[in-house]
């Protein structure tokens, strides 16, 4: 692991990497979780029998769309998180294109946050939050993102 992440200035931007990969893995284990009970399993059910026809021959179920985008979610998360920290970990990458970088994570965290906050999904919603507080945080570390 490079020691570049963890300069001043990239310290923060890293540890937002991190947490949205966390963030991830919790989504992920959520999406294997068991069933809550009879309810839920009656609703899965519905939702496995209601088949709805996308073209090219595919019909898939209301379930199989649901998990889909539900991994489609945890692989996104883990993606945004380790390109930032690859690009956190580049040497050759200025402090400045960082900074830029916060700003990118900043704006796309904000409306996953507020989706989360409109859907009434609170686990989400506090990973989204305590991702936003470190991102904002890195913001005003000083003199970060001013050198090169």
């Amino acid at each position: 692991m490079s020691t570049a992440m963890w300069r001043r200035g990239r310290r923060l931007f890293s540890v937002a990497g991190i947490l949205v990969i966390l963030t991830a893995a919790a989504h992920t284990a959520g999406h294997f979780s068991p069933s809550s009970g009879p309810a839920e399993d009656a609703v899965f059910a519905a939702m496995n029998a209601h088949l709805v026809p996308l073209g090219l021959g595919m019909t898939p179920s209301l379930l199989d769309i649901f998990k889909g985008l539900s991994l489609t979610m945890a692989i996104t998360l883990a993606a945004i998180g380790a390109i930032n920290l690859l690009i956190a970990a580049s040497p050759e990458v200025g402090d400045r294109v960082i900074g830029r970088l916060v700003w990118v994570n900043l704006t796309w965290n904000a409306g996953f946050g507020l989706l989360m906050w409109h859907y009434q999904l609170m686990p989400p919603l506090i990973c989204a939050g305590i991702i936003e507080a470190v991102l904002v945080a890195s913001l005003v570390t000083p003199a970060a993102y001013v050198s090169r």
